[in-house]
């Protein structure tokens, strides 16, 4: 099993970000203790004397992808032409409890009505079992105030500590939905995990600690997808939900035009690595230790940020393991009307490093690069959306790189129809040396209730 799987998910969240509406915004979203949105109060009048306490939100959605090159899976499924036509309906309640506490429950299903008209016997069953059709439950967590300074959440949540808009570097504690890697939104890629979450504020600090008993992993490419490289899948060995529970933490400080936060993680490697005395035999995850810190500044239009994190207990085929220093620094311009402005660059050093990391199935460089573009823009009084996103894997793109533009239209409030087009350039290394007739003609119609 090559070490693709780190790139994959780095690919898919660069390429699946939306930017933030404007600077002061990222001040106020870093950190928090449990990341939701509070319900919105119901609209009432001066002589109303009730108050919504519960609300009911949703959409339905048709997604699309069209593969205007011919190729093969590596077991021959034939993956030209209409590769997805996905139905997916999302619904999430929010209720306002006593004493001022939320409660917030959300689920999705979806049903891809492609492998049908294709013919399901063309594909693998892990491809069937993974894309036709899914239901999960997303973020279900109740959340409210122990004191004066004290805040708790329970239950499934998302938790971004990352400043970056693309690329991960502090963002360690939700895994990903990666199955289609750079077509999904991030908003839509983290996978909420339970957990208990103890926020304490003084004055400009807060303090957020973090039990976290149900571990899941990123979801990435199966046998018989076109982004899988290989015919054959070895097993995984997984850790078990409350016996190998991960521990987080983080001290954050927000202040007028800049902020900086702490943090530290006792987590598992969402990303499987070969394992095995000769020959690799199973998947495995490794526990790993992090300690990091991030800071944002502001200056007129210009958002400035950067995140640092130390990582200990990577583990690699046929030597021990190693620890990593991983470096982001990024910029946000938003001085023209209606224009967005996003580049950061991630720098990975590996250290100790040895010449069996370099060769299969680790793949992996002492220092590797990522670079990620953003611009987007507004027009026709906001109804629509042009967005242009590309990351560059390596300084001279040696390892591949990956562009998608993507036009959305507000035909109404609650209707969006938008098309795109996504394209793969070939690497030297996995997993973008196997995804270079992977293009495709992207399109959806989203309506929201």
């Amino acid at each position: 099993m090559r070490r693709w799987l780190l790139a994959c998910v780095g690919i898919g969240l660069a390429l699946g970000a939306g930017a933030r509406a404007r600077a002061e915004e990222d001040l106020d979203s870093v950190l928090g203790g449990f990341e939701h949105q509070e319900p919105a109060p119901a609209a009432a009048d001066a002589g109303a004397s009730d108050e919504r306490i519960w609300d009911l939100s949703g959409s339905v959605e048709l997604s699309g992808s069209v593969n205007y090159r011919s190729h093969h899976s590596d077991t021959g499924t034939d993956y030209a032409g209409l590769q997805r036509l996905r139905n997916r309906a999302n619904l999430q309640l929010d209720v306002n409890l006593p004493a001022e506490w939320k409660l917030r429950a959300e689920g999705w299903a979806f049903y891809d009505a492609a492998y049908a008209i294709n013919g399901r016997g063309d594909y693998t069953g892990a491809v069937r079992r993974e894309y036709e059709w899914d239901a999960q439950v997303g973020e279900a967590w109740v959340a409210g105030a122990l004191g004066e300074h004290v805040d708790l959440a329970v239950g499934r949540q998302v938790v971004a500590w990352g400043r970056s808009e693309t690329l991960r570097v502090l963002d360690v504690l939700n895994p990903l939905d990666n199955r289609e890697p750079g077509r999904v939104d991030l908003e839509d890629i983290r996978l909420p995990v339970s957990m208990v979450n103890l926020k304490g504020y003084a004055g400009d600090w807060s303090a957020a600690l973090m039990a976290i008993p149900e571990i899941r992993f990123d979801q990435n490419p199966v046998v018989g997808s076109d982004f899988f490289p290989g015919a054959v899948d070895l097993p995984e060995r997984k850790p078990h939900s409350f016996q190998d529970t991960e521990v987080a933490g983080a001290i954050n400080g927000i202040f007028s035009g800049w902020d900086v936060s702490f943090h530290g993680a006792w987590f598992w490697n969402d990303l499987p690595r070969p394992d095995g005395a000769v020959v690799p035999t199973r998947l495995v995850h490794d526990r790993l230790w992090m300690v990091g810190s991030g800071g944002n500044y502001t200056r007129g239009p210009w958002l400035l940020k950067t995140e640092l994190a130390y990582l200990d207990g990577l583990g690699f085929f046929g030597t021990h393991d190693k620890s990593r220093f991983d470096a982001l620094v990024g910029a946000e311009y938003y001085g023209i009307a209606d224009t967005t402005f996003i580049a950061e660059v991630v720098e990975r050093h590996l250290f100790d490093y040895e010449r069996a990391v370099r060769r299969a199935p680790n793949y992996t460089r002492e220092d590797a690069q990522e670079i990620a573009l953003r611009l987007s823009r507004d027009f026709w009084n906001d109804t629509l959306h042009a967005t242009l996103v590309g990351i560059v894997l390596g300084w001279d793109a040696r390892d591949g790189s990956i562009a998608r533009f993507d036009l959305d239209y507000d035909v109404l409030d609650a209707l969006t129809v938008g098309v795109g087009l996504l394209l793969y350039q070939r690497g030297d290394l996995p997993p973008l040396d196997a995804w270079g007739d992977n293009d495709r003609v992207i399109f959806n119609v989203k309506w929201s209730f």
